[in-house]
């Protein structure tokens, strides 16, 4: 019987990280942690978002506040360093750093009229997902560098983007939970390289699925209140009960751990009316979640 995976939440740990309102992304590259977060509205004038650093993930000093009008939507380690995506006032953006401290844009004529709401790395370089356009048209660009970008044209990298409903990597291996349309199998695709993917498996479900992580113990995704997981990515398990929250999944050497929230926050009026509570779901190996007692601290994150 999998032993249990417990995971305790203390708010006081971080230092430096005041006025952050969400987290856009955590990467590691080296000695450095970097964290992007949104901060709140004050004025069409004022920062939407800034970069921190820290060496060990706990005291964080403030980098860099992007210009107003800058929104970062996706955030991973390598190429120079770090890499960024989103869009700004002058349009789309990628912006890179060697360290987490200084960060320098990215203009491209390839990102033009498109939005890159989703980075993931590979053997090879690196992957956008996102969409361009009047009409919000699903997209994929590619880097060798994350400087250089190419919006891709095949057809196995736009067939991904049109149906792609969640992606990571791990390992040098990206791997996408791709549906071609409501009520179909959802599919899973692969690369290790970087515009053209292949179809390695099927998860079995027409369920939505909304996280997916890969880590040593395998491959992960959650959606529909349902867990799939897999040891090699292509072959994948029934679903099981799983997570009720879909915020952010990893996957590690002590197992699987999913966060969220439910509810709504007082004042709104629309949505999930249940009281708003932050929730952690764990489990040691992907067959049965286990729901963490929600501590006072984490009941409002």
């Amino acid at each position: 019987m999998a032993r249990p995976l417990t995971i305790r939440w203390r708010a006081g740990d971080p230092t430096g990280l005041a006025g952050v309102t969400s987290i856009v992304g955590v990467e590691r590259a080296g000695d450095a942690w970097v964290l992007i977060g949104e901060l709140p509205y004050e004025s069409e004038t004022s920062p939407d978002a800034a970069a921190w650093w820290s060496t060990d993930g706990i005291a964080w000093t403030l980098a860099q506040e992007f210009q107003p009008g800058e929104r970062i939507l996706a955030l991973t380690a390598g190429g120079p360093g770090f890499i960024a995506a989103g869009f700004g006032s002058k349009g789309p953006g990628v912006w890179t750093s060697p360290d987490g401290r200084a960060w320098t844009p990215v203009r491209d004529a390839s990102l033009a009229s498109g939005v890159i709401a989703q980075l993931v790395p590979t053997a090879s370089g690196f992957v956008g997902f996102g969409w361009r356009g009047a009409n919000d048209a699903p997209q994929i660009w590619t880097s060798p560098n994350g400087i250089d970008w190419l919006a891709a044209t095949n057809e196995t990298g736009l067939k991904v983007a049109r149906g792609l409903q969640a992606v990571a990597s791990y390992d040098g291996r990206a791997i996408a939970v791709v549906r071609q349309g409501e009520g179909s199998l959802n599919e899973i695709w692969e690369t290790t390289g970087r515009a053209e993917w292949s179809q390695v498996g099927t998860l079995a479900s027409s369920a939505n699925v909304e996280a997916l992580a890969g880590g040593a113990r395998g491959w992960a995704a959650i959606g529909s209140n349902l867990a799939w997981t897999s040891t090699d990515g292509h072959h994948w398990s029934k679903g099981v009960p799983g997570p009720d929250v879909s915020s952010d999944l990893i996957v590690d050497d002590a197992g699987f751990i999913a966060v969220g929230a439910i509810g709504s926050l007082p004042g709104e009026t629309c949505g999930d009316q249940r009281p708003f509570s932050g929730r952690t779901w764990t489990s040691s190996d992907g067959r049965v979640w286990k729901l963490m007692q929600v501590s006072a601290e984490f009941r409002e994150a």
